[in-house]
């Protein structure tokens, strides 16, 4: 059986985590409505698409702030890995080189291939 967490043995969150609770709490807000949304009437396995395109989307977030606009520190970025706000292991995929040079090829490939037909 887990660990029953406390609420009064949380940490509070570092410093800058209100600049982006907000954005946080409308990834929140998407997650809940399509987990309670009814499951389409198509193969079982696409029933978690959306689910899975929100959490990609919130890691893809944090990632970004971090990474790219280096807006939020070290210590926040691993007190939001730490608290399941982003995937950690997706992010280390995005951290890999070349991963957006072969996305972007992909992505591009699959757009002119789409468009052909």
């Amino acid at each position: 059986m887990p660990a029953i967490r406390h609420s009064s043995k949380r940490k509070p969150p570092p410093d800058g985590f209100e600049d982006i609770e907000n954005d946080l709490i409308i990834f929140s807000n998407k997650m809940k409505d399509a987990q309670n949304k009814p499951p389409p009437s198509g193969p079982r396995h696409q029933a978690q698409w959306e689910i899975f395109q929100i959490s990609h989307q919130r890691s893809r977030y944090v990632y970004e702030l971090y990474y790219e606009k280096e807006a939020i520190s070290k210590k926040l970025y691993d007190w939001l890995l730490k608290n399941g706000y982003a995937d950690a292991m997706l992010i280390a995929k995005w951290k890999k080189q070349g991963y957006e040079k072969v996305s972007f090829r992909l992505s591009f490939l699959l757009r002119i291939h789409t468009d052909t037909i």
